[in-house]
């Protein structure tokens, strides 16, 4: 009896052993996931080109510049030269969101909530709706493209899952 535990208990431990030596060989890769909209506002040619009269177009630029870091040139400051894919402006209404990306063409910037927002909380909320305009979906909490982006008291940095999402949207353009 003595022998059959012994011998039972070195196979179980060799089989521990294997098994560990196999997952070492094969390492788990975590992916990001990416979320991506039916539709964007990017032309042909793999622009963006947008325009606006907003009071928050500073915003609006750093975020196209926050973008263009991790894919040069595809958004642009629209000019005499390109046909404008979006135009964006302010509304002010106590609706429930600081910002809205139409598929017709353009974004809305909300004063009513924007007006009492943080430096970081009013970049936020343009990079995410240029993300929109991208043709990136809502993802989780620790991206640009968070729903609730208005939560993150600092600026955010594009995460992978954003980048992930853009190269997905990028691939469709």
């Amino acid at each position: 009896m003595h022998f059959k535990k012994s011998v039972l208990k070195n196979h179980l431990l060799y089989s521990i052993i294997t098994l560990m030596a196999i997952a070492m060989l094969f390492p788990i890769t975590a992916f990001a996931q990416a979320y991506v909209q039916t539709w964007d506002l990017v032309d042909s040619g793999k622009h963006l080109d947008y325009d606006g009269n907003s009071t928050y177009m500073s915003y609006i630029n750093t975020g196209a510049a926050t973008w263009n870091a991790y894919k040069s040139g595809v958004i642009r400051k629209d000019s005499a030269f390109v046909v404008e894919d979006v135009y964006v402006s302010d509304v002010n209404a106590s609706n429930g969101w600081a910002g809205m990306t139409y598929s017709s063409g353009k974004i809305e910037l909300n004063t009513y909530y924007m007006s009492g927002y943080s430096n970081s909380k009013k970049q936020n909320v343009a990079t995410h709706e240029l993300g929109h305009a991208l043709g990136l979906d809502h993802s989780t909490s620790t991206d640009v493209m968070d729903a609730a982006i208005t939560g993150h008291t600092s600026t955010q940095a594009l995460s992978q899952n954003d980048k992930d999402s853009y190269d997905a949207a990028y691939n469709n353009y």
